[in-house]
């Protein structure tokens, strides 16, 4: 394994440290990405030890992480105490691009206008559905449909004034569905940012460096959304902390660097005990089970749907070969759950009810077996492997 993807499996956290909890991985990593609330639980569950989906739900309901537009303007798991600098930093272009696809979706008004009426819908509701917002809407005079509901809510969260609830809960009404809610109600205190800009991009860098390094500030502007110009102050303004890397890269002055990341190859286990990645002709690649060898803990992950081990520098060389490349990332905003080995992007896989469904990119037995079973204890149900050498139809798997 290189030490460049070492270091970036360290920092984020893919080698599984010591327990942190979940409001603790959110501090460690500033922002996991939430779009799609399964794949966000399954980034917690392929970074710890013996957290499961509850534990990411409880989190959300008791409001030690909030889920809210970040970084991309995208919905992002964070902490209540970093959304006001964050929100500071995204929230300019965020409501941008909510007034400009709200006058697309046949809404006019501007921020002045729209967002009294905003508040008023969701003031001392409680978390409300996107029908349950609109109607509300529409009864103060805001006829909203569609996904104009959820630009408005964009709207909000770029002023700091709306968040998103936990999910409905299965059995009750709104089950599986995001719900919407007033910041303030929900975390006990407006969303407000104590730091001037300078200050919020220092913290962005040091934040954003603890949870990828080695890395660039090119890779901070792809990361965040922001221009280079301000990941390159943010740089700046934090330079006594850096130290210079190999490959024009930068990290953390103190952090672990080198190949002392604590994880283990599957092909160091492999020259050891036989153990890691069977290659094999022809079409009968296989499943290792538990039968056989176990693969080393550190050297296999199944990553989810959106991970941030694949969003959280400018390019994926290195870590997915071109040839490969849209059988993970086919377009439309998809990209899919992947088999990581060594660090390598190695194949996708898909979850459709109990089956757990691997393809490999090449006619190789991919060690997954322990990975399945972990997910089938972080989700609480059944999952039952195989493998596939076709490409998923679906780009969600999950």
């Amino acid at each position: 394994m290189s030490d460049l993807r070492g270091e970036r499996l360290a920092a984020q956290s893919l080698h599984r440290p010591a327990p942190l909890g979940v409001a603790g991985l959110v501090g460690r990593l500033l922002a996991v990405q939430a779009q799609d609330v399964t794949a966000a639980a399954l980034a917690f569950r392929v970074r710890s030890i013996g957290l499961t989906r509850e534990d990411v739900e409880t989190a959300v309901r008791e409001r030690s992480i909030v889920r809210a537009w970040g970084p991309r303007g995208t919905l992002h798991y964070m902490l209540p105490e970093d959304l006001g600098w964050l929100t500071s930093l995204s929230g300019p272009a965020l409501a941008r691009t909510a007034i400009r696809r709200i006058g697309q979706e046949g809404v006019a008004g501007s921020p002045e206008t729209l967002l009294p009426a905003v508040v008023r819908a969701l003031e001392g509701q409680g978390p409300l559905t996107k029908a349950e917002l609109g109607e509300r809407l529409s009864a103060r005079g805001l006829p909203a449909t569609g996904q104009a509901i959820v630009h408005l809510a964009a709207l909000g969260a770029a002023h700091g004034l709306v968040v998103l609830g936990p999910v409905g809960r299965d059995g009750a009404p709104g089950a599986g569905k995001p719900t919407y809610v007033h910041a303030a109600d929900w975390l006990g205190a407006p969303v407000a940012s104590s730091l001037d800009r300078d200050r919020s991009l220092a913290e962005l860098a040091r934040r954003y460096l603890r949870a990828h390094a080695p890395a660039t500030p090119a890779d901070l502007a792809a990361w965040s959304g922001l221009p280079l110009r301000d990941a390159r102050t943010g740089w700046r303004l934090i330079a006594g902390s850096l130290d210079e890397l190999p490959g024009g890269c930068w990290g953390l002055r103190g952090s672990a660097s080198g190949t002392g990341t604590g994880i283990e190859t599957a092909s160091e286990i492999a020259s050891g005990t036989g153990a890691g990645i069977e290659v094999v002709s022809g079409t009968g690649a296989g499943i290792e089970t538990a039968s056989g060898t176990a693969p080393a803990p550190h050297a296999v992950r199944l990553l989810p749907a959106f991970d941030e081990y694949l969003l959280g520098w400018r390019t994926r060389s290195g870590i997915l070969a071109d040839a490969h490349a849209r059988a993970v990332h086919p377009g439309g905003g998809i990209l899919r759950p992947t088999v990581l080995v060594d660090g390598v992007i190695r194949g996708t896989w898909s979850l459709n009810g109990s089956m757990l469904t691997v393809s490999p990119f090449e006619a190789e037995r991919l060690p997954v077996q322990a990975e399945a079973e972990d997910v089938s204890r972080f989700l609480g149900r059944p999952v039952t492997p195989a493998v596939s050498h076709r490409e998923p139809s679906s780009g969600h798997g999950r």
